[in-house]
């Protein structure tokens, strides 16, 4: 193959294990109730659990998805854990023997949300990449044990005007139900909403990646910042080629029953490209993503809050409310304030995140740093619950509090005692003198 040759469809998918022979697209929600009428159909639900919670009666894990995803206050903060690379492992299973296997994956999920006490668990074995490798975009390296990433970029050996030709025809043949890995991931959330939905009632929370993240996956960063500041236009054809691949992959999960998502979109993080990269290139793909799967909620996860600024820090001209101001606009029912490592922090000004929450109408996640729970005690694990909830205070429009992303290797006790603690204070109405004693009495 040469730097301007495009690779035919079957020398493309000669790279990719594939599980079944593809097929092509149709749109499984060709047919469906309009976007009000979807929402109409909801309503008589949300009403009556509002009722419940009126009533003093405690709502299970749908209706406190429901309350949150409305903007509404329900019994408790409700939790939710990401990634099941971390709960595999803790059950004595590989990610390989998970990813293969979607029944066991399956129980591994209804296991993992039964024992803690989560809302939902977003299951989270190589989704980052398995879209464009679907595609034939990329070829992954897949170790026994740890997520997979990218081994290959096919692109590296092309020219742009070839990448572009191979990126926009990949896109037009993309059918998620069929090609590469992902009929797997099909069949696992068929089972996910048996028996998680229709047989216990529980949420079923989907993690599709968005198309920024995919689009610098394929490309590379190096390749991906270049086109921005330089061939803007080839970047921009590149995103919307992945926007149409990504979308079909969102209406797939729409229509298999799921009934939220969280776009894990990890190349978003402020410290790889600058506020307004994202805010020309990313986020104006992401509205689109959104409303092909509306009235169902999508969560548009972003990483860092501080590094985009809070009007202090020398060169930063934007500040991390316009940042959420701007997330708020591509159609997320909720913003988030995650800690995913070391070195994207979140912003420190709860009080002043939440009231931004408020102020655009949208429910609001904030993350405890992975550490704590891999390395806390108990007692810290604790008191960094109370501060949180002491600090998001009344914790009105939809509060959600979670463990950021669980990582491989945090003992149990660690994850009964987030769970108790978020258990403990997080009732409606938040209980603001018992915790402010129970900080005194731990000082």
């Amino acid at each position: 193959m040469t730097a301007m040759t495009v690779p035919s469809y079957a020398e493309r998918m000669s790279y990719v294990e594939s599980v079944r022979p593809h097929e092509a697209w149709k749109d499984p929600l060709e047919g469906w109730p309009s976007v009000e009428e979807q929402m109409n159909m909801m309503m008589p639900m949300v009403m009556a659990t509002l009722a419940k919670r009126d009533r003093g009666e405690e709502l299970n894990r749908m209706e406190r998805t429901l309350c949150v995803g409305t903007q509404n206050d329900p019994d408790a903060i409700p939790t939710y854990s990401f990634f099941t690379d971390g709960p595999c492992n803790l059950y004595g299973y590989t990610c390989r023997q998970i990813e293969r296997d979607p029944r066991l994956h399956a129980e591994v999920v209804e296991r993992w949300t039964e024992e803690f006490g989560f809302e939902a668990l977003g299951e989270g074995i190589d989704t980052m990449n398995s879209e464009i490798e679907a595609m034939g975009l990329i070829t992954m390296k897949l170790p026994e044990n740890v997520p997979g990433d990218v081994k290959i970029r096919h692109f590296d050996a092309m020219e742009d005007d070839a990448v572009i030709a191979m990126w926009e025809e990949a896109a037009d043949i993309f059918n998620p139900f069929t090609d590469g890995r992902l009929p797997r991931r099909v069949e696992l959330y068929g089972h996910l909403v048996e028996r998680l939905t229709k047989q216990r009632g529980w949420p079923v929370m989907a993690a599709p990646s968005a198309t920024f993240a995919q689009t610098v996956n394929a490309l590379g960063f190096k390749r991906a910042v270049n086109w921005m500041r330089r061939k803007p236009e080839y970047f921009e054809r590149a995103i919307t080629a992945q926007l149409k691949a990504n979308t079909r992959w969102f209406r797939a999960l729409k229509s298999l029953g799921v009934t939220f998502m969280i776009s894990i979109d990890a190349w978003n993080a402020v410290p790889n490209f600058r506020p307004e990269q994202l805010y020309r290139f990313e986020k104006p793909f992401v509205k689109p993503l959104t409303a092909a799967v509306m009235p169902t909620p999508v969560i548009y996860f972003y990483w860092g809050l501080a590094p985009t600024g809070d009007g202090t820090i020398p060169g930063v001209a934007t500040d991390w409310v316009e940042f959420l101001e701007r997330s708020a606009d591509t159609g997320t029912f909720v913003i988030t304030n995650l800690a995913p490592d070391y070195y994207t922090a979140p912003s420190n000004d709860l009080k002043k995140f939440r009231e931004t929450a408020n102020r655009l109408g949208k429910s609001y996640i904030v993350g405890l740093k992975d550490e704590l729970l891999l390395s806390g005690t108990p007692k810290e694990i604790r008191s960094e619950v109370r501060r949180v909830i002491r600090e998001l205070y009344p914790c009105n429009g939809g509060c959600i509090i979670v463990p950021n992303m669980i990582p491989m290797g945090t003992p149990k006790e660690s994850i009964h005692a987030f769970r108790r603690a978020i258990s403990d204070y997080g009732r409606y109405p938040i209980d603001l003198e018992r915790i402010r004693h129970d900080d005194a009495v731990e000082a």
